[in-house]
């Protein structure tokens, strides 16, 4: 079997790559368009990097993960912490593979700190803690990498700021070409069999630059269009360019070469945050509490004194940038300061309150009694509050077009199984126009259901895009119908010639097979693998709170 090669490029779309790449702004990834197989891939709800990841490097749904946000929570609490390798369940596809005695090289891949043991090079992703030295394998490698190209960049920790936009793009290049470097010293100078490389940049930029590169958004500048969207346009070629110098690489060291670019999740423009724990309240759901602090809260937040003035105030004058500050003090007492200033979950009479609202993207959780810490609804009472709940979601109209706000709303068990959907929203749903985003970033940020966006001005879609080419995939096979992400890793394993353990979710993608392929090299299926699970990640509270405040910083979390 030839070597597999998986190029990851962080949220990228079909909508801007196809004009792109026919434009010739990206012409590695149009030859493997033109030379191979194309398709939508369907990420995870909600379309988040970590739960994406980890469905992807397992073949798993979330609900079999455990993994469905950048934080969980303990115990019936709302005390979050970051997810890492120890509480995500399932067996990555590295790890199999080096069960299987196959040599793999990953860099920089999302929720593998700890570092997978696995049999050749694992570099950790973005959710490494602030100042952790063990975050290779093997130990020593960042020594040798820092001795060679300087410090390792963890984090993207640029923001947009009006008239600052070269900063987002400048860190942008630099973490793209320090990575590159890695990659190919790593890919080029040792012996694998699997190797899979991940670039984070086009996420960041997009997050922060949508409007600078789409004229038709809100918030597009001419100035700002003129001055920058042909550097971002420029960035975007380097990263074809990087992509090339690595694919290169590998097919000088094996012209069989099976090579795989995808994304996570897709991307588009966000114009309207929607703030559910207010739509909570406005419909009887929520209500909050009686005392002085309260009220006088709630008078001031009618008022329109919310977050998100305070977040515009912010940007007028030019301290936007503080939300991805360095200091650990600074970011917490910002938020502790939000939550006793503005309206908060603390500010809640749980014993009046059906459902709230926590986190991004669209998910509302029912208050139930034995679960939450403060729960309100008899579990006999539980699916008809879910279902109400749902209803009430269904009914929200578009402001502009007339019709229904949310396309899809849904259960929880309607979409997801395993061992962990317990731990899942009750209710889930997905703007029909995903141009409105809900918003959680603090528990009540405007004052209003609907609010035009600050701050980031790109959010995620749930298709990101896969292209492969070489190995057994079929030449010029074109554009397929919608995948799934779990699709990947039993696709992978196929590959090799190994049979897809049972409890994946994800399916081979025989679509874009030869043939021949597949007669010589019928899928097979075996039994789950066994891991011991290992010891739970103890983060001090420092940690904690520095990466929760850096995700909130970058508008990731709630």
């Amino acid at each position: 079997m030839s070597r597999v090669l998986i190029t990851g490029i962080d949220g990228v779309t079909f909508d801007i790559l196809d004009p792109w790449m026919d434009e010739g702004v990206m012409p590695y990834l149009a030859s493997i368009r033109r030379e191979g197989i194309t398709a939508p891939l369907r990420s995870t709800f909600p379309p988040i990097t970590a739960p994406a990841w980890v469905s992807f490097m397992t073949g798993k749904n979330p609900g079999k993960t455990g993994i469905f946000e950048f934080l969980y929570s303990k115990g019936g609490t709302f005390e979050q912490t970051p997810v890492n390798a120890t509480v995500r369940d399932g067996i990555p596809l590295w790890e199999i593979l080096s069960r299987e005695k196959r040599r793999v090289v990953v860099l920089g891949v999302p929720v593998t700190y700890p570092p997978d043991p696995v049999r050749g090079t694992l570099i950790s992703g973005f959710l490494t803690p602030p100042g952790a030295r063990d975050f290779t394998r093997p130990p020593e490698l960042l020594e040798e990498l820092e001795s060679a190209f300087g410090p390792y960049p963890i984090y993207h920790k640029e923001v947009y700021q009006k008239g600052k936009v070269d900063r987002v793009l400048d860190e942008a290049f630099r973490v793209l070409d320090y990575r590159r470097k890695v990659s190919l010293e790593l890919i080029a100078g040792r012996e694998w069999d699997f190797a899979i490389t991940y670039f984070e940049g086009t996420d960041r930029v997009q997050h922060e630059l949508w409007h600078v590169f789409d004229e038709s958004h809100p918030h597009s500048n001419p100035k700002e269009v003129r001055a920058h969207k042909s550097r971002v346009l420029d960035f975007y070629r380097a990263v074809d360019e990087t992509a090339r110098e690595i694919g290169d690489a590998c097919r000088a060291l094996d012209p069989d070469l099976t090579e795989i670019v995808m994304s996570d999740h897709g991307f588009g423009p966000i114009h309207t945050y929607m703030n559910f724990n207010v739509w909570l309240w406005e419909n009887g759901f929520l209500h909050l509490r009686r005392d002085p602090a309260t009220r006088l809260k709630t008078v001031l937040f009618r008022m329109g004194l919310t977050p998100a003035l305070g977040y515009r105030a912010a940007m007028r004058l030019g301290l936007a940038g503080l939300r991805l500050s360095r200091g650990v003090g600074a970011r917490s007492v910002f938020f502790d300061w939000i939550n006793r200033l503005f309206l908060s979950l603390e500010n809640i009479d749980w014993e009046r309150t059906r459902a709230f609202s926590k986190g991004n993207y669209g998910q509302i959780y029912v208050n139930l009694r034995g679960r939450e810490k403060n729960g309100s609804v008899d579990p006999a009472d539980y699916d008809r509050t879910a279902d109400e709940l749902a209803g009430k979601l269904r009914e929200i109209r578009d402001p502009e077009e007339g019709g229904p706000l949310l396309g899809d709303v849904f259960r929880r068990e309607e979409r997801y199984e395993g061992p962990y959907v317990e731990r899942m929203p009750d209710v889930l749903f997905i703007p029909r126009d995903m141009k409105h985003k809900a918003l959680g970033i603090v528990d009540f940020t405007t004052r209003r259901f609907l609010e035009p966006t600050f701050g980031n001005s790109g959010d995620h879609r749930m298709d990101g895009v896969f292209f492969a080419r070489g190995g057994p995939f079929r030449e010029g096979a074109g554009r397929a119908d919608r995948l799934s992400i779990a699709d990947v890793a039993p696709t992978v394993l196929h590959l090799f010639g190994l049979p897809v353990p049972e409890d994946m979710d994800g399916r081979v993608i025989e679509t874009g097979l030869r043939p021949e392929w597949l007669r010589e090299n019928p899928v097979r299926f075996r039994p789950p693998y066994e891991r011991a699970r290992p010891e739970e990640l103890d983060l001090t509270d420092a940690e904690r709170r520095e990466m929760i405040d850096r995700l909130k910083g970058m508008g990731y979390v709630g």
